[in-house]
């Protein structure tokens, strides 16, 4: 039975965007930006092994507050795949594409920079060798584990599978799977996501990440610190539900971070937020950014 969306998606996805493609240090970057040039600029992040239209029914419901871009990072969605990857590399990458947006031109407010899971790293990589004023960061399910942390029981969130080619593009979209995996009851959502995330390639179907991309970028991208150093401001989203933020990683955030950072949960959400609460996280979005003005 296929699962009807409801208005506030539809509408979503029926505001004008227009598409971009930018060179960053040998890879042509894929981005989208929504809005009017009148508003302040906001750099959207997606997390590992995703793609920019995992907030393609989120960035329009931000349009009254902000001129939006989000941005494929190399090695998945629609830009270039790399050699290597690392934090900074993907923080310039963010960079350009808030410079080709125009967002640190006169704006009233310097641009924000919010990234889901992977994409909250980088966003702190990126306002960390930003020359450019940025207002603040918002870390959505990004957590920062302490220096003592036990990897062993690390619960990977990036993809892991090999890449294989699918026959057809019903088999593929059947194999279809979050990462970490997680239930998620708004089924349209994971449709729409789906269907932006494959490739024709090989005669059939693959995946679009980069299935190299961990081995290359290893867990050096888990800054511990760069988020609590950072000169602008810092939010952090988490899921109730995530099983990504335990109450030793809560604690170390909570100790750790700059007085008055909000570290705010997004109740009835596990890690992939932006799935399971949309609305609301729209709403926490806009509630903290609106303190920073």
């Amino acid at each position: 039975m296929i699962e009807i969306a409801p208005t506030w998606f539809t509408d979503a996805l029926k505001i004008q965007k227009s598409e971009h493609r930018i060179s960053v240090e040998g890879a042509s970057i894929y981005y989208q930006k929504w809005g009017d040039d009148s508003k302040p600029g906001l750099m959207l992040v997606h997390g590992s092994g995703s793609h920019s239209h995992w907030w393609d029914f989120i960035a329009p419901q931000l349009l009254d507050h902000f001129q939006v871009s989000a941005l494929d990072l190399s090695g998945m969605g629609d830009s270039d795949r790399r050699d290597r990857y690392e934090g900074s590399l993907f923080g310039r990458e963010i960079l350009a594409v808030a410079k080709d947006s125009g967002f640190f031109d006169s704006r009233p407010m310097d641009p924000v920079i919010c990234g889901h899971s992977l994409g909250g790293y980088m966003s702190t990589f990126a306002a960390h060798q930003s020359r450019n004023p940025i207002q603040g960061v918002i870390m959505i399910d990004s957590p920062i584990r302490p220096p003592d942390y036990d990897y062993s029981t690390h619960e990977r969130s990036g993809p892991i599978r090999r890449i294989k080619t699918y026959p057809d593009k019903e088999t593929i979209l059947e194999r279809f799977r979050l990462t970490p995996e997680q239930d998620c009851e708004n089924k349209y959502i994971l449709d729409y996501i789906a269907k932006w995330s494959i490739r024709e390639s090989n005669g059939g179907y693959e995946w679009k990440f980069d299935d190299s991309l961990f081995d290359k970028l290893g867990f050096g991208h888990m800054t511990r610190s760069i988020a609590f150093e950072l000169s602008c401001k810092l939010g952090i989203l988490y899921g109730s539900e995530s099983s990504m933020f335990s109450d030793e990683i809560l604690n170390y955030a909570r100790s750790s971070a700059k007085k008055g950072t909000r570290i705010i949960p997004i109740e009835d959400a596990a890690h992939h937020i932006p799935l399971d609460q949309p609305v609301k996280l729209v709403e926490e979005i806009l509630r903290m950014t609106d303190k920073w003005k």
